[in-house]
Order: C-alpha cells, then structure tokens, then sequence
C-alpha cells in the first residue's frame, strides 16, 4: 500500500530500505512470539530454570525497562544491554547471560528470511543506478544486520548500514534522518525511503524532506493478527501459521485479487493446516500405515499433508483416492433394508429427488421395474415427480419387500461393490495394514460404503476422519469417524460454526468433476467422472487458492525445540479468525468469494449457485435461497439500507432465540 509518496523512477540519487518487515521478515508475525520460541528452547535444553512463557515475558519486559532506563529510542540500548537487565531479573551469571545472549542471535537467524518483493525492489533500485542505504531502529549490532542482508543477497559493496541504537538516534523520533544525510552526504531530496512503518518510515521521514513509500501490506493483515493473539494458548504454533500465511501472501506470484490471496492465506489455510496437524498427529499414534484422502475434498488436503508429514515425522504412505457417496454408496449396500437405503434416498434430499432419480442412484432403471412399482401405486406418469410427504420411506420399504424390485437392487449393488473394491485394491486401500481414510463430510454416508464394501472380503474398517458428526448418525457396525471441529450427539467440539463447512466444501475442492462411478477398460479399473468437470471453479480462482495453502504449509515452522504440533488445540484460532472473515467481510472479499459457483447435490441432481449477492430491501424478510449461503456477504454487497434491514433482521433473530432458551419445556 501506497501511504505517502511513490516509488521514484530517476537514475542516480539513494534508494534506503527500512530492514525488517522490509526486505527481511521473521517466520512470526509479531517479534515477541520469537522470545516464547527462544524460551521453548532453553526451557528444552535444561538452560533456564522457568517454563518458556516465563521466558518469554521477561524477555519483553526487560526490552521496555531497558530502554525506559536509557532514556528511550534515541538511546545506544542495544541486545547485550537488554540482556545485562534481563540476567539481573532471573540471577543468571555472567557467563549464563552471554551464552544466551548468543542463543538469542542464532534463532534470529533462523527465523529470518527475505522478502521476495524487497529483493525485487532493491535489485530494481540497482538497476536504476541508486546507491542503496538501509537504515533500522533496532537493538542488534550493525555487522549481525549485514551478514544477515548479505545471506540473502541484499548487501553488497559500497551499500551502506545505519542503525538506530550506534547513532543514538531512531527513525520513530525522526533524529536519525538528518544523521543518515549527513552520513551519505545527500540532500533529503536525493532520496527515496520504503519501510513498513506509517510513523518511522513515512511521517518522520517526509518531515525531513524525504520522498517515501509505506508498504503498510507488508504488517500482519487483521487474519494474522487474530492468530497471533493466540500465541500463548498454542505454544507459538498460532503466531508461526500467522508468519507463514504473511510470507505466503507477500511472495504471492501471480496476479490474483489479493482477497483471494489474503482469505486462502489467513482463513483456508490455518483450517487446511489445523485439521492436518490433529490428523497427522492421530494417524502417528495409531501407527497407519497409510492415509487415504478421498475426492473431491481430499485434493487440497492431500497436497498439503504431503508437506506437512516430513516436518511432523509422520513416516506412512499418503495417498489421494477418486471415490465419493455416489461412486460408493450402491456398492455399500450388502444389506437391502429401510435403514441403509436411507443413504440413497433421504426423507429430505440434497435437492428435489423424483423416483427416477431415487432409481437412478441404485443403478436401475425404472422401466426395468415397471410392474411392482405400478402395483405399489407408482405409476409410470409420477416418476418425473418429486417425492413428498412419506413417499421417500413408502419407497425404501417396497424396494426391500418385493422381490423384483430388491433383486434388480442387489445385482446392481453387487456390480458396483466389484468394481470398487478393483479400484481401491489397484490404489492398495485392500490391505492387512492398518489405514485411515479422510473426508470433510458430517453424515458418515461415505464412511460407512466404505466400511461396508471392504468388510465384504473380509478386511477391518479402517479410521476415518471427518470434518464433524450431525446429530443422530448411528453406529452402522463399523465405528465412527474421529471428528475434528464438532460431534452433536456427544455434544463435543464447536457445535454452532455458522457457515465453516460451506467455507470449507468451497475451498477444498478440486480440479476435476465428480466421480460418478468406475469403469473396466481392458483389465483395469479406472474412475468416471461427471462430464461437467469443476471448470467454473478453476476459473474462479481455485489453483490461486491451492498454491496459495500450499504455500503457508511449506513456510510453516515446524521444530520440536521450538515449536512443535503435539497435543496443541488450533481450533480456537483457526474459527476466530474464520468469524474474522465471514461475519464482517471487506467488500472486494465479499465480492470475490460471494461469486464462487458452489456446486450443490448429488450427480445429475447437482447445480451451481453464488454463495453472496447484492440482495434487495424484500429480501430481508424473505429466506435464504439457497442452504449453502453468505448472508453477511450478501449484505456487505448491497446497498446501505438494505444491509440496515439485514442487520436488523439478525438481532431480531438472535433476540428469538434467547427467548426460546428461557421458555419452560411443557411435559406431555
């Protein structure tokens, strides 16, 4: 962001560069997160006596004491003062303080990276002919500062390196700028300044007369500040996602509209990476063999396991799996009774359901079956209707009474179960090993095909992983999935997350269309897939997205003396900062995720729709049109007194809603 001049173009003349958050960053967003991660250390290492949250908060306290004591920023503090104030407070020895001191320095080496838009500018200031300054308020020693520069290509001869705390002087104040003129002997109009900082980079620094750049984008974004306030809570894993997902965002290498970049950053990848942390944690303590991730879903959680298990030390196979409730759900059927068909056909469907479509779904064709169905009062001139009232259950129990009918509905299951169980044996899914498979539903349909099929030959469920439990899905005889957000009969977990698994169906989606089935091309059995594809997905921004979680896991810091995923609970960050986004949404984020085309139903049943929209003032008291929808998307895209009535409309309900939790429960 442009805050208070632009970047010059003439030759000649000083191009200065602010350092941290600049042209170098660490892997946290805020730097006193780095103390709690130097205290996880030393704790580790039996070095220091308190736990590191001691640490940490000594660590910051000493820094203000120190430089309160020295009479502020313009003073010569630098690291082995603040550790002189910092040994005095926890009685260490001499030889303690500076061995620590230079503990300190190691991890911030290790932290810091540099900013691939930094480099670019400063290459590009070279380019011009620039002589190039940085100049820091910082605490650590001009010489550490350069060889961290010049590890990362940034200092070369005849650069020049001016800190605040060996001039006595900071940038905050504004008396360093006329040191730094002086120092390089320019006029405030020979040069150009870009920092991070609106106060010390900009308004101090045009009040000397320099022109300057504020790149504001380069501070934690509000989704990463949010993660950041948990820091404490999750042993710094929150605040080195924050760093991550501000590395991902700023190294961004396309053209995308930064609300994608910044939503996929801050809000899909810490859920993304969250679930994996508790999977990959899970799948290690049961000693899987392998993981399954199943399509369409699995896609993106897949490829970011795959970076995440080294760094974890998950050792086994992981493996993406092309399945889905309707490749899967006629095969699972090794049983023709009321309740297992309910999977097929539900009382209340995805979307409207007509007997060919119930039929359609167990692979039998109604004219097959012409005769029983017109005994049982379905004649041929209804099965384009849809079904209401009891008829999905008169349905289900005349397809398990008539013999023609359930006879058609077992050899069709039994094809499909074959044809299954060849693909997930080629896949190696039919084993003796033990393996989880991962899906982001809450109804446990898939699971339970799945369980069903394989112990058809024989073999033990595996362990699943799902997304949550909805009320009232029972045990079907093969376990339930572990559930990581919520279980609402056990009444575990989030149990109201407005709007997380619409966010999380649209995000974890995949490049391909839905798999409808498979097919036996010359021995080997391949998947079928809806001829429609996900190319309106594509198209919306979904590769953006993709690279972009990827790309937040693979700068993750992972480490086991610093920061380390074991028994730590990122739920809570992970749904604030998803609150953050979907209850007070920018309008360009409203915009850009409002027009993904959701895909909603099952195969030829399935249609698209825009989760938000500009909505008119009747629509306020109207309901929503769809079940996957952003109300207050919708709101923040339309006009002022329509958003009003939403808002209104919302407290009412809200208010309706305490007001039934106090009304007395009549006995019957």
């Amino acid at each position: 962001m442009d805050n208070g001049g632009t970047e010059t173009n003439h030759g000649g003349g000083f191009a200065s560069f602010d350092i941290f958050d600049t042209v170098l960053t660490r892997r946290v967003a805020d730097p006193r997160s780095a103390f709690l991660l130097l205290g996880r250390r030393l704790h580790s290492a039996g070095k220091i006596e308190c736990s590191a949250h001691a640490f940490a908060k000594a660590r910051e306290e000493a820094e203000v004491r120190t430089f309160r004591n020295s009479g502020g920023l313009d003073s010569s503090v630098s690291l082995k003062d603040i550790y002189c104030e910092l040994a005095n407070a926890l009685h260490w020895s001499v030889k303690k303080r500076s061995e620590l001191y230079v503990e300190e320095l190691q991890l911030e080496s290790e932290l810091l990276v540099g900013l691939a838009d930094g480099q670019r500018r400063v290459r590009q200031a070279r380019a011009r002919g620039q002589r190039i300054v940085y100049v820091s308020d910082m605490y650590l020693p001009s010489d550490y500062l350069e060889q961290r520069l010049r590890e990362n290509d940034l200092f070369l001869l005849g650069d020049t390196l001016i800190v605040s705390n060996e001039r006595e002087a900071s940038k905050a104040s504004g008396r360093l700028w006329p040191l730094v003129l002086s120092e390089i002997g320019a006029e405030p109009t020979d040069v150009h300044h870009i920092g991070n900082d609106a106060r010390s980079d900009g308004k101090t620094a045009r009040k000397s007369g320099l022109s300057t750049l504020v790149l504001e984008a380069n501070n934690p974004n509000r989704y990463e500040s949010m993660l950041e306030r948990h820091r404490d809570s999750t042993d710094g894993l929150s605040s080195a996602l924050a760093g991550a997902s501000r590395l991902a965002r700023l190294d961004s290498t396309n053209d995308a509209d930064p609300a994608l970049v910044d939503v996929a950053a801050g809000v899909v990848a810490p859920f993304v990476i969250g679930n994996l942390l508790w999977t990959l944690e899970v799948a290690q303590k049961e000693n899987l063999a392998e993981l399954f991730f199943v399509a369409r879903d699995g896609q993106l959680l897949c490829d970011v396991a795959r970076i995440l298990a080294p760094k974890v030390g998950y050792a086994g196979k992981i493996t993406y799996v092309y399945g889905s409730r309707q490749a899967w759900t006629l095969g699972g059927l090794t049983e023709i009774d009321v309740e297992r068909l309910t999977s097929v056909i539900p009382d209340t469907g995805d979307v409207a359901m007509t007997l060919r479509d119930a039929f359609a779904r167990l692979g039998v064709a109604p004219e097959e079956i012409s005769l029983p169905l017109a005994r049982a009062g379905f004649h041929r001139a209804t099965w384009g209707r849809q079904l209401v009232h009891d008829q999905p259950l008169q349905l289900r129990a005349l397809i398990c009474e008539d013999p023609d009918i359930s006879r058609a509905v077992r050899d069709r299951a039994k094809t499909s179960r074959e044809l299954v169980l060849a693909y997930l044996e080629s896949v190696g899914a039919v084993t003796d090993n033990k393996i989880g498979f991962v899906d982001l539903g809450t109804g446990a349909t898939l699971f339970n095909s799945l369980g069903a099929i394989l112990g058809s030959v024989g073999q033990e469920p595996p362990l699943g992983f799902y997304f949550g439990l909805r009320s009232k899905i029972a045990d079907a005889g093969y376990g339930l999935p572990l559930t990581y957000v919520r279980n609402e009969d056990e009444r575990l977990g989030f149990l109201r997350t407005p709007g997380l698994l619409t966010m999380v169906e649209l995000a974890c989606t995949a490049d391909h269309g839905s798999v409808i089935g498979y097919d036996d091309v010359d021995g080997v059995v391949v998947p079928r897939f809806d001829e429609h594809g996900n190319d309106p997905v594509v198209e919306w921004g979904l590769p953006v997205v993709r690279d972009t979680v990827c790309r937040v896991a693979d700068e993750l810091l992972l480490s086991p003396d610093l920061i380390g995923s074991i028994g730590i609970d990122l739920r809570p960050a992970i749904l604030d900062v998803f609150k953050l986004f979907w209850n007070s949404p920018t309008t360009n984020e409203a915009r850009v995720w409002g027009a993904y085309p959701f895909e909603d139903g099952w195969g030829d049943q399935s249609y698209r729709h825009p989760i938000a929209r500009a909505r008119g003032l009747f629509d306020a008291v109207r309901p929503q049109p769809y079940r996957h929808w952003w109300e207050q998307g919708s709101s923040q895209l339309s006009g002022p007194v329509t958003r009003k009535a939403f808002e209104s409309r919302s407290r009412a309900i809200d208010v309706l809603k305490k007001v039934r939790k106090r009304l007395p429960v009549e006995s019957s």
